[in-house]
C-alpha cells in the first residue's frame, strides 16, 4: 500500500505518516529529530575576563612555558591616551541553570597603600547593547564589555579586581611612543628629543597664569644664538658676558636701577671708565687707579691724604688756617721754614 504524505491533522489530537496522539495523549512516533541552535557569543575586545576558582584570567594570557593553561591575575600593559575594551565573562550559567561565579570587575588606583575606585574614562555597555553606564556606574560589572580609555594623567601603576580587591590584577601604565605628525594634550620623553627642521619655528607658550617652562639639566646646558627677552633672570652659578667686539647693555627705564657690583667676597673691575657721562660717588677702603679718570670726586675731604700733583688750580675760599687755598698761612709758613732751617 503506498504511503500518502499529508500535513499534521487536528481530531481529537495530532495525526501524521509515522505519528500520532490519541485521546488519553499516548504518543506513537517512529523516531525524533531535533536541531539545537547555539547562540551567538560575541567575544570580541582586546582583553576577554573570565573567573577561574578564585582568580581572573585573560584568554590568550597562559602560564609561562604553557600554551593551554591561562595566568592566574595576569598584569597588563596599557598606554595613556588609548581606548581598551574588557568583554566580561565573570559570571556563567550551567545546562542546569545556575549561575557559576561571583566577581565583579572594579578599576582602582593606589594611593599611600590604599585601593580607590578610579571612574574617569570608564564606560559599560549591557550584553544585549541597549543599556549604557559611565564613571562610577560603570564599576561592579560582571557582563557585558566595559571600555577604558585612559586619560594623559593616569597613574603609572593601577589595578583591576574584584569589588573587595581580593583577587586584584596589576595595571602598568605607560606613556605611548609616536612617530609622525600629531597633536597631543602630554607628552613626555625619557630619551633625547631633537628639533632640526628646517626654518622651523619651535614655539614653547602656555597659556594661564600658572603655565611656566621649565628646563633644568642635573649636568648643564647650552644654549647658542638666541635672543632671550625675559621678565626676571637668575643665576645660580657664574654668569659669563664675554661677547667678542659686543655690547653689553645694562639699561632699566622708569624707576629700575642696577645694582652691578655686590659680591660676598672681593671682586675687581679692570679697564671701566667710572662716571664718563654721568659722575656717581664712590666708597672704598682701598682704591688704586694705574689708568682711565675719575670726574667730579672730592679726594680726601674725610680723611685727608699726601697727594702730589703736577698742576692744580684752587678755587675755593679758605675756610680754615690749614685750608690749602689760604695762600697767606701758606706763605707765612714757608718764610719761617725758611729763617729756622736756612732753606
Amino acid at each position: 500500500m503506498p504511503v500518502v504524505k499529508s500535513p499534521f491533522e487536528a481530531q481529537h489530537g495530532f495525526k501524521s505518516p509515522g505519528f500520532s496522539v490519541d485521546d488519553q495523549g499516548n504518543v506513537t512516533l517512529k523516531s525524533v529529530t531535533y536541531t539545537v541552535v547555539e547562540e551567538t557569543v560575541d567575544v570580541s575586545g582586546d582583553y576577554l575576563l573570565r573567573q577561574a576558582g578564585n582568580a581572573f584570567t585573560v584568554d590568550g594570557i597562559y602560564q609561562a612555558g604553557s600554551t593551554t593553561e591561562l595566568q592566574s591575575n595576569p598584569t597588563l600593559t596599557l598606554t595613556r591616551g588609548s581606548s581598551y575594551v574588557f568583554n566580561l565573562f565573570l559570571r556563567v550559567t550551567n545546562q542546569a541553570g545556575q549561575t557559576l561565579g561571583d566577581y565583579s570587575f572594579n578599576l582602582f588606583e593606589l594611593a599611600g597603600g590604599t585601593y580607590t575606585l578610579y571612574d574617569q574614562g570608564l564606560k559599560h555597555v549591557s550584553k544585549d547593547g541597549l543599556t549604557e553606564k559611565t564613571g562610577n556606574e560603570a564599576q561592579g560589572q560582571f557582563e557585558g564589555k566595559v571600555t577604558w580609555t585612559i586619560p594623559d594623567n593616569a597613574p603609572a601603576t593601577m589595578a583591576f579586581g574584584d569589588s573587595d580587591t581580593d583577587p586584584i590584577c596589576t595595571l602598568n601604565i605607560i606613556d605611548p611612543t609616536v612617530t609622525g605628525i600629531g597633536t597631543f594634550s602630554r607628552i613626555t620623553s625619557t630619551g633625547n628629543v631633537t628639533a632640526i627642521g628646517e626654518d622651523a619655528v619651535i614655539t614653547l607658550s602656555p597659556t594661564g597664569l600658572d603655565s611656566r617652562v621649565n628646563i633644568q639639566p642635573e649636568g648643564g646646558g647650552m644654549i647658542s644664538n638666541v635672543s632671550i627677552v625675559s621678565n626676571r633672570f637668575e643665576a645660580g652659578g657664574d654668569v659669563l658676558l664675554n661677547p667678542t667686539d659686543g655690547l653689553v647693555v645694562l639699561a632699566p627705564t622708569g624707576s629700575g636701577a642696577v645694582v652691578i657690583v655686590r659680591p660676598q667676597h672681593t671682586g675687581t673691575i679692570d679697564n671701566m671708565d667710572i662716571g664718563t657721562i654721568t659722575p656717581g660717588s664712590v666708597t672704598t677702603d682701598n682704591l688704586v687707579s694705574t689708568g682711565g679718570t675719575i670726574n667730579s670726586t672730592v679726594i680726601g675731604n674725610t680723611n685727608p691724604a699726601d697727594a702730589t700733583f703736577s698742576t692744580g688750580s684752587i678755587i675755593a675760599t679758605p675756610s680754615k688756617k690749614t685750608s690749602i687755598t689760604n695762600k697767606k698761612y701758606t706763605d707765612s709758613r714757608s718764610v719761617a721754614m725758611a729763617v729756622a732751617f736756612g732753606v
